[in-house]
């Protein structure tokens, strides 16, 4: 099973998704008709448990509304940008929502005090994207600085740029476990 914010998460939530979705679905139409064969009548028991199928199927369907616009980062890609990281920590295919909206990231890298992302390609409101990442991350930790960028190209020349003041390793942690946190 692939966590999220791994290379390949968003290809294995549209999958899993998609399977226990059809589970549910299944799982309420064979309720349904063995209360339906055993009763001879629609209303019966078995066709209120069939019909609670309905929730965990919804939470199914919401998930893959929230995934199915997203694309996930090829490999060529992924190998190329983990390779540039040096060390830092590389979150992959990042979603991440706050009450208005649902963001998308290809990357974000934590390194050297210092928070670096890439825009996905999907249409997003990417001003209000690099707002609410920033003040998240300065929630976590106000010294770390927040840059998201429009390509990997242009993360990687700020990356060769950047200072090699490591960051204390506590603080770092705690902005990784709060950035994972925010990821759907």
């Amino acid at each position: 099973m692939v966590d999220k914010c791994e290379y390949g998460y968003i290809r294995n939530q549209k999958k899993i998704n998609m399977i226990w979705l059809f589970v549910f679905v299944l799982i309420g139409i064979a309720i349904f008709v063995c209360g339906y064969l055993l009763t001879k009548t629609r209303a019966n028991i078995f066709t209120v448990i069939a019909v609670l199928m309905v929730l965990p199927a919804a939470k199914r369907v919401v998930a893959l509304v929230v995934m199915v616009p997203r694309k996930g980062v090829d490999r060529d890609r992924y190998e190329k940008v983990s390779q540039a990281s040096g060390g830092g920590i590389l979150f992959t295919d990042y979603v991440f929502t706050s009450s208005e909206k649902i963001m998308h990231l290809d990357f974000l890298l934590i390194k050297n005090g210092n928070v670096l992302g890439v825009t996905a390609s999907s249409r997003q409101d990417v001003d209000y994207m690099k707002k609410y990442l920033a003040d998240s991350v300065h929630k976590a930790a106000s010294e770390f600085h927040t840059k998201v960028f429009d390509s990997d190209e242009e993360m990687l020349r700020h990356l060769d740029r950047l200072t090699q003041v490591e960051a204390e390793e506590e603080r770092t942690e705690k902005v990784r476990e709060y950035l994972h946190s925010l990821a759907v």
